[in-house]
């Protein structure tokens, strides 16, 4: 899991929409030029938000326009920003690099270096997403090297964090450990909890990828007590996932029941439907386990019910699964039929 630069954005607040507009009607008519670029690329974030990508490049562009014909060096390299982040939430990680050289090249030119060490950073998350792993190391180390600099000890934190990540991409387990053990000491130094719940979970996964059950359980306990602590129920309920399946490759299969059953009630009070299916989905492998087939079965039959209503990618893989259980149900029914009747049972 990384943990992303922030940059500054237009912040819309709680402002609806409609007043968003009236915002920029008003502007326009007015002649206020940055008023105008600076309305827009708020009436973009909306629209980012609500998952309207078309329209809010739309609006973006016509944003750095103005801001391009003003030459407000500062208007643009932040629209160039709020354009990459859109690319990048799409997974157009080409078009995102465009738009973070352009934000980086006005940050060179305006000294703007904590912006400067945030855009190197997504360009570093964005390399990281196409697989080209030096490219993004290059540009982590960039990025430290300027919050270093600054004294943004939270950054570093953050950057070492995605460092580890990195590197675990890569199956360099024992680099992956030292980053995010880097990361961890100035985590709890700055007493940046949501960071440190974060890097803990991240070291319990290496554990949990080396088959390190006793110790990835450890360290996912930490960071679900972190995520408890922050009142993040959505995290808490991503850690006791990763908490079942240790608990499940340890043997503790009643461990593993509870802590699945737990993330579940979580999600099923957010109305998470998406998320719920895979704990579900889960809890009912360790059903199977433990012999308590009909519970598996009744778990899987809702599922596959939620898959279907929510166009869930997964249905297919639960069908395979629901149908595997029930063939082992029946096979193992067969078995004890015949054994009863030659007088073994």
């Amino acid at each position: 899991m990384r943990q992303d630069d922030r940059q500054g954005t237009p912040g819309q607040g709680q402002v609806s929409l409609p007043a968003l507009l009236a915002e920029l009607d008003r502007c326009k008519a007015g002649g206020d030029a940055p008023g105008t670029g600076w309305a827009l690329a708020k009436i973009g974030t909306v629209y980012q938000t609500q998952g309207k990508h078309r329209e809010a490049l739309a609006v973006f562009q016509e944003s750095l326009k103005v801001f391009e014909e003003l030459a407000d060096k500062p208007g643009e390299a932040s629209v160039a920003a709020l354009m990459a982040h859109l690319s990048l939430q799409q997974g157009a990680w080409d078009q995102g690099l465009e738009s973070l050289d352009r934000a980086r090249r006005l940050q060179q030119e305006l000294d703007d270096r904590p912006g400067l060490a945030a855009t190197l950073g997504k360009m570093g998350n964005a390399y990281e997403a196409k697989g080209e792993w030096e490219e993004a190391l290059q540009h982590y180390r960039e990025s430290m090297r300027i919050k270093e600099e600054l004294g943004d000890r939270v950054g570093l934190g953050l950057t070492w964090n995605n460092i580890g990540t990195l590197w675990a991409k890569m199956e360099r387990w024992e680099e992956a450990l030292e980053a995010y053990g880097q990361g961890r000491l100035i985590q709890e130094g700055t007493g940046d909890t949501r960071g440190l719940s974060i890097t803990l979970a991240n070291i319990g996964r290496v554990h949990h990828q080396r088959g390190e059950w006793q110790q990835a359980a450890e360290y996912y306990e930490k960071s679900y007590a972190l995520h408890e602590a922050l009142g993040d129920a959505l995290g808490c309920a991503g850690i006791l996932n990763s908490l079942g399946l240790a608990r499940k490759e340890m043997g503790d299969l009643d461990g593993a029941q509870e802590t699945y059953q737990r993330g579940i009630q979580i999600l099923r009070e957010r109305d998470d439907l998406l998320r719920v299916t895979v704990l579900m989905h889960n809890l009912a492998i360790v059903h199977e386990e433990k012999g308590e087939y009909r519970n598996a079965l009744s778990l899987l039959e809702e599922v596959i019910s939620l898959d279907k209503r929510m166009g869930n990618p997964d249905l297919k893989r639960d069908m395979l699964t629901f149908r595997r259980i029930r063939r082992r149900m029946s096979m193992e029914r067969d078995v004890q039929v015949e054994r009863r009747e030659l007088g073994e049972g």
